[in-house]
C-alpha cells in the first residue's frame, strides 16, 4: 500500500468513526429526566449526578435507560443473589 492509499484509508476510517460517534451522541438525546425504576428526578447539569447515575443504551431498540445509584445497586445485588442461587443448585 503506497502513501496515497494509506492516507485515503485513514481519511475514510476517520469519517466512518465520526458518524459512529455522532450516532451514539444522538442516542443521548433520548436520555430521560428521571430514574426508570423509582422516577427520582435527574439533573443533566449536575456533575455529581452525571458521574454517579448509570445509563444503559440499547441500540437495536433505540432506547436509553437511566438508573439512579440506589436502583442500580439494588439490581446488581439481586443479580448476584440469583447467580449464587443458580450456581448453588447446579453443584
Amino acid at each position: 500500500m503506497n502513501r496515497e492509499q494509506r492516507r485515503a484509508a485513514e481519511k475514510h476510517a476517520k469519517k466512518a468513526g465520526n458518524s459512529d460517534v455522532a450516532e451514539k451522541i444522538a442516542m443521548f438525546g433520548k436520555l430521560g429526566n428521571a430514574c426508570l425504576v423509582c422516577a427520582k428526578p435527574f439533573d443533566k447539569k449536575d456533575k455529581e449526578m452525571v458521574m454517579s447515575w448509570n445509563v444503559v443504551v440499547r441500540e437495536q431498540e433505540e432506547m436509553v435507560n437511566l438508573y439512579c445509584p440506589d436502583c442500580w445497586s439494588g439490581a446488581v445485588e439481586l443479580l448476584s443473589e440469583i447467580k449464587k442461587d443458580l450456581l448453588g443448585e447446579e453443584e
